[in-house]
């Protein structure tokens, strides 16, 4: 890649430090795949994790707690049906600014700067499930 290859990131973060309202998941059901941050690239504007949520959690897996940002979040949740790509083959409850919704199609969703969300919880993993979260901050926090 050049000049350019420090932009190019093909890893999730080794040792990431998490936020305390951002719950442990068992590693072999959530899978990091990429994160970008002003850890991994100085100066970086913005930042974005992606995750795949596998099948064989033997109970609901519990991404988070209640939180809010300083800053507008987008969060993505796709089906991998190639039958019927809106599948998302799960059940996704989110709860945000006290609504609960609960969802069983591939969505994405903005949380606006200082909306509360969470916890986030996903059921009945049936297949895989490609997990975004970005935002116009430097990282997640």
């Amino acid at each position: 890649m050049g000049k350019n290859t420090k932009y190019g990131i093909d890893k999730a973060k080794a040792n990431p430090v998490r936020p305390p309202f951002q719950a442990q998941t068992d590693p072999t059901i959530v899978k990091p795949v990429i994160t970008v941050d002003d850890e991994v690239v100085p100066g970086v504007e913005f930042f974005s994790e992606t995750n795949w949520i596998l099948p064989g959690a033997e109970k609901e897996i519990k991404l988070c707690e209640s939180h809010t940002h300083e800053f507008g979040e987008m969060l993505g949740f796709y089906g991998f049906n190639y039958e019927n790509i809106q599948d998302l083959g799960a059940e996704i409850e989110i709860i945000i600014d006290n609504e609960v919704n609960t969802l069983d199609r591939s969505f994405a969703a903005y949380v606006p700067p200082g909306v509360q969300h969470g916890p986030i919880i996903v059921r009945n993993v049936k297949r895989p499930i490609f997990w975004v979260s970005s935002g116009r901050a430097p990282r997640y926090e």
